[in-house]
């Protein structure tokens, strides 16, 4: 499972890169660039957290707090513009889930 749980964390870190890269080429309008450094801030805290695995403290709540801020961010931006961008809130639940899992394990 660690597996997938670096995959999803490299996966949100591309998009992030991408997403910037993309609003910078094209620059249409109302584009920012807010999406994309929230998903490659929540990719470094998450990179964080399965590197250390659990021996900083604290960076478990730290990182399940940015990943539900992360995802609420998602729903509402889908909800105001629906693009395709809105798969990375599936992402980001999938590593809301892995901190949250490995949270509940080290209690």
């Amino acid at each position: 499972m660690s597996y997938l749980d670096q995959a999803l964390a490299w996966m949100i870190f591309t998009g992030g890169v991408v997403q910037m890269l993309i609003t910078e080429i094209t620059h249409w309008p109302g584009a920012v660039l807010d999406p994309g450094l929230i998903w490659i801030f929540v990719a470094m805290f998450n990179f964080l957290r399965i590197r250390n695995d659990g021996s900083v403290r604290g960076l478990n709540s730290t990182c399940i707090a940015a990943n539900v801020c992360a995802l609420m961010f998602e729903i509402l931006r889908a909800k105001m513009y629906p693009s395709l961008w809105g798969a990375m809130g599936i992402l980001i639940f999938g590593e809301t889930i892995f901190s949250l899992r490995k949270s509940l394990a080290a209690h």
